[in-house]
């Protein structure tokens, strides 16, 4: 294993001197009269021109994939590495190289007037662009004019203050080069209300507290991307950066036995910083396309909270606590696949990436040193991947697509408990769409997957609000599932469809919190489980009740199995939400330049274990209303209102002696109040 790291160390600097003469070397080229395309093979290939989104005035190709009817957007995950995060949109048949930005940010500064249709693709798109995905959404995008997009968003929570965001992109054209440029600044507040009420083990109040909570975010973020066609090739250039920092203010006053004024106060402030760039290099060869990617991320996290409690108002104990973490990633990814008209299209490549983190923790009680496990460490992965993939369209009804994934890695913690452990995985996956008629698909899959490990689970952490310290784990490994799954998507409209998926997932080495043999609680693999469930969405014309009207209804059912050693019994796995319903309904009435609409979000019950405490967090159901007007040409206006008849949230937290199979000892019951809030959007281009 140790040779092979080497190997993989030895490429990643082989990549970095292919990837670095890029730039230089498409500076000098001549440019292309056209553009180069990117071939897809689909089964069936649906087209909403432009034109079809005009009723909802949008202003960027995110508002228009949103309008897609009976599609559901999908961003893609955020893990470290690139290749496994592919969401289900395309821009120009490709997928965009941003990682922090996300799929969301690059389809937000795409201008709606240079949106020139939208495809829907059915079956393999191709190799690696997006595999995995059965439908898939490809944005064609118009260069040939320059246009932009901006929006002011005004926010008003109970507490009656008013907070602003301002968001603007633009496209254009500078010289031989095709850019996109935006930013987004503002301030988002929240505040919710809360009574607090604690019992004992034989159900008896012993206290009770009013709290407040007032939370504000603050962000500033810029991305930027530049592109150019080359005789050679394409060659694109993504750029990032911002800033995000969230503070809370909570207090609770607090009643009890004690004839005494009693009161807690919890301040915390987290500070996010990123820097992101990246280069993407296209190149067409016959019938082949080789495409390389270099991206560099770094982000830094500043978390600090100061809590006092205090009796007769004066302060009885003191905490500080203080968290420095620097992130930072590297990746290098190759691809070379056919992109020619055989009915075969197989592709080849490897990606290579170097992630760190580095954590800092100084934590004090009434200025005591308060030591938890893996406080101050330095995580350090080195992983390759190598795979091969491929399409096949056996006929125009029938493709297959699957594809095959080595993956080695090391993970090396420095530091406290001091760690090292190599990794390799072979990760196959096989797909099949088959078009029964025009209207009418039926998607199968099976694949084994492997989990990225958030670094931040390594490290020592504090939950302040629960009064919860964690210890980092240093000895996690990924966790796998093997799955299958059946998709029926049926489209009855041009804007009516039914969409049905039923699956089965095997998990092992799943995460769960766990006790140590140090006597330590902490976040680990805690052996085996299963899930499985079916997901409905369904977009209903209701033209016949209301003209124009449109319902879209998504229901998600699922349910899981595992054995908890701790109470030696199986129970379900933590944080999922067993049945979730959204139904949105919205009504456009062109003629007066008017819609309006509104969301229902079902009751949900959320169920958290930890080794000495179970968490339940319940709501009632809860609706927001809307309605927008396009009245003043080129500008958008839309009110709306979130909680429109309150959010009722109950938090419960059973403790237990010891842990979950000791005894019971009581509980604290939070019943959570979000009352109505109130946001005015402005939207306009130029």
């Amino acid at each position: 294993m140790s040779r092979l790291l080497s190997k993989i160390a030895a490429v990643v600097r082989t990549s970095l001197l292919i990837t670095a003469p890029i730039i230089s070397v498409g500076a000098f080229a001549a440019p292309l009269t056209q553009s180069t395309p990117v071939v897809a093979t689909v089964q069936d290939n649906s087209n909403y021109p432009a034109s079809f989104f005009n009723q909802y005035q949008p202003q960027n190709a995110m508002d228009m994939v949103n309008q897609l009817p009976g599609f559901n957007f999908d961003r893609g995950d955020h893990a470290r590495g690139f290749g496994g995060n592919a969401g289900n949109v395309l821009i120009n048949g490709a997928r965009p190289t941003s990682k922090s930005g996300g799929l969301r940010g690059a389809l937000q500064r795409i201008p709606a007037a240079q949106v020139e249709r939208i495809e829907i693709l059915r079956g393999g798109v191709s190799a690696g662009e997006a595999a995995g995905q059965a439908v898939v959404a490809n944005v064609i995008q118009r260069k040939d004019i320059t246009s932009g997009t901006w929006a002011l968003k005004f926010r008003q929570t109970d507490t009656g203050s008013i907070k602003p965001n301002l968001e603007a992109a633009i496209s254009t054209t500078i010289g031989q080069w095709n850019g996109a440029f935006d930013i987004d600044l503002g301030q988002g507040p929240n505040t919710r209300v809360a009574t607090i009420s604690d019992y004992d083990g034989q159900g008896d109040l012993i206290e009770r507290a009013d709290e407040l909570r007032d939370q504000l975010g603050r962000w500033a973020f810029t991305n930027a991307q530049l592109d150019r066609e080359f005789e050679s090739g394409k060659l694109t250039l993504n750029g990032r950066a911002g800033t995000d920092t969230w503070s809370s203010a909570l207090f609770r006053d607090i009643t009890n036995e004690v004839d005494v004024a009693q009161s807690w106060a919890l301040d915390e402030r987290n500070t996010f910083k990123t820097l992101e760039f990246g280069v993407d290099w296209v190149q067409s060869f016959d019938d082949w396309k080789w495409h390389s990617l270099g991206i560099f991320q770094v982000e830094g996290r500043e978390y600090r909270n100061e809590s006092i409690y205090s009796e007769a108002e004066m302060a009885t104990s003191v905490s500080h606590y203080k968290q420095d973490r620097l992130a930072k990633e590297f990746i290098v990814r190759n691809t070379y696949g056919y992109a020619g008209s055989n009915a075969f299209k197989p592709e080849f490549g490897f990606e290579l990436a170097n992630n760190s983190l580095v954590s800092e923790l100084d934590y004090r009680e009434d200025g005591l040193p308060v030591e938890l496990s893996n406080a101050n460490i330095t995580v350090e992965e080195l992983r390759g991947e190598f795979f091969a993939s491929f399409v096949y369209s056996y006929s125009d009804a029938l493709s297959l697509e699957g594809g095959l994934t080595a993956e080695f890695s090391q993970i090396k913690v420095d530091g406290e408990n001091a760690q090292k452990q190599n990794f390799d995985f072979i990760k196959p996956r096989v797909a099949a769409n088959y078009q029964i008629n025009d209207d009418l698909s039926l998607s199968l899959e099976a694949k084994h997957t492997v989990g990225q490990l958030d670094f931040n689970d390594f490290v020592a952490s504090s939950e302040a609000e629960d009064g919860r310290d964690v210890s980092g784990n240093s000895e996690l490994v990924p966790e796998q599932v093997s799955q299958v799954s059946a998709t029926i998507d049926w489209s009855f409209s041009e804007k009516g469809s039914v969409k049905f998926e039923a699956y089965h997932h095997w998990h092992s080495d799943i995460l769960e919190h766990i006790l140590l043999t140090s006597g330590d609680a902490t976040f680990g693999n805690a052996g085996d489980s299963t899930m499985w469930g079916v997901n409905t969405n369904i977009t209903l014309p209701i033209d016949a009740v209301l003209d124009n009207g449109l319902l879209e209804i998504n229901y998600n059912h699922r349910d899981t199995e595992y054995f908890d050693p701790i109470i030696m019994d199986h129970r379900i796995t933590s944080n999922y939400l067993p049945d979730n319903l959204r139904i949105k309904f919205r009504q456009d009435l062109v003629e007066y330049k008017l819609a309006w609409g509104g969301q229902y979000f079902n009751h949900f019950k959320d169920t958290g274990f930890y080794v000495d405490e179970l968490i339940r967090f319940t709501s009632n159901d809860r609706v927001k209303f809307f309605v927008e007007t396009t009245y003043f040409e080129g500008v958008k206006i839309q009110f709306e209102v979130n909680h429109a008849n309150t959010g009722e949230y109950t938090r419960t937290r059973h403790f237990y002696e010891g842990n979950r199979n000791g005894s019971y000892t009581g509980k604290q019951v939070s019943q959570r109040i979000r009352k109505p809030d109130y946001k005015l959007s402005i939207w306009g281009t130029f």
